[in-house]
């Protein structure tokens, strides 16, 4: 399906910070992913939003209306996307990808996993998860970082998407892995990187609609993964870690760096604090734990 993208240009970071974690907040509940950019070479920053769809009117005008008074003094920029399978097209003849022991790699990157590496095979695919991106490189460097120091016997990997960590937590731990999506695409392509990375005794796929179904049939667990965005990390705080084991641990990512603070403060109230976090970019991922 084609997407929409507005684009509102912004001079300065704390303003652009500022205007994207206002748009966060508003449009929490719409699929409406928001990202920050910083246009270095041009001087100015950039938050663009993403909706399927064609209406690129529609999406401006629902900008607007999340901004406010705010809204006045920001040009927004409207465009469809042409309907390219932007994750296929991207992954197309990548580079092996490190992340502590894990390399994500496609086929034809298969020479760069050494002896002592762990290889996660990941081709091109219509699912997001591919280690290219800082969210799945932060979590998969924390999933080393826990698999270290314990080995979690049961997982939860919430919205899954290639099942790149699901497998990496079932290849380190060799433990029951729940690998959940709401995508049924999503569902479809971790069931066949599963088989193909040997990891099927240890890794079962289910469509789940956030937690609801078998993620609360098979609770409690030792550790849960929600790479997913900001919003909905916020509205499944207290569901999520009702679902995790007193001793647990859960890794969250999908947010950007100004978006820290608000997701920090919500896991709080649940009774989790911070354990570890990795940043690369824009992009955090959170370890969380009960103190």
């Amino acid at each position: 399906m084609p997407t929409c993208k507005a684009t509102l240009i912004i001079p300065h970071r704390e303003e652009a910070e500022r205007i994207a974690e206002l748009l966060e907040t508003q449009m929490s509940d719409e699929e409406t992913p928001i990202a920050l950019w910083d246009n270095e070479a041009e001087g100015h920053w950039t938050v663009d939003v993403y909706r399927e769809g064609l209406d690129a009117t529609a999406l401006a005008d629902d900008v607007r209306e999340a901004l406010g008074s705010d809204g006045f003094a920001v040009p927004i920029e409207t465009q469809v996307l042409d309907e390219v399978d932007w994750v296929t097209a991207s992954l197309e003849g990548l580079d092996a990808v490190r992340a502590g022991r894990f390399v994500v790699h496609g086929l034809h990157a298969r020479d760069a996993v050494g002896p002592t590496d762990i290889g996660l095979r990941v081709e091109a695919s219509r699912a997001f998860g591919t280690g290219h991106h800082g969210t799945t490189l932060g979590c998969l460097e924390l999933i080393n970082w826990v698999c270290d120091r314990t080995r979690p016997t049961r997982t939860l990997d919430l919205g899954t998407g290639t099942g790149v960590l699901a497998m990496a937590v079932a290849k380190r731990a060799k433990q029951a892995v729940l690998a959940t999506d709401i995508d049924p695409v999503c569902v479809e392509v971790t069931a066949h990187n599963v088989t193909l990375n040997s990891v099927a005794p240890w890794v079962r796929t289910a469509w789940a609609n956030g937690v609801e179904g078998t993620p609360q049939k098979d609770a409690p667990y030792d550790l849960i993964v929600a790479n997913i965005l900001a919003g909905p990390l916020i509205a499944l705080a207290r569901p999520l870690c009702r679902l995790i084991a007193y001793d647990g641990r859960i890794i969250l990512s999908g947010l950007m760096r100004h978006q820290e603070r608000v997701v920090r403060a919500r896991y709080r109230h649940e009774g989790f604090v911070i354990e570890q976090a990795r940043r690369h970019g824009e992009w955090s991922a959170l370890l969380l734990k009960r103190p």
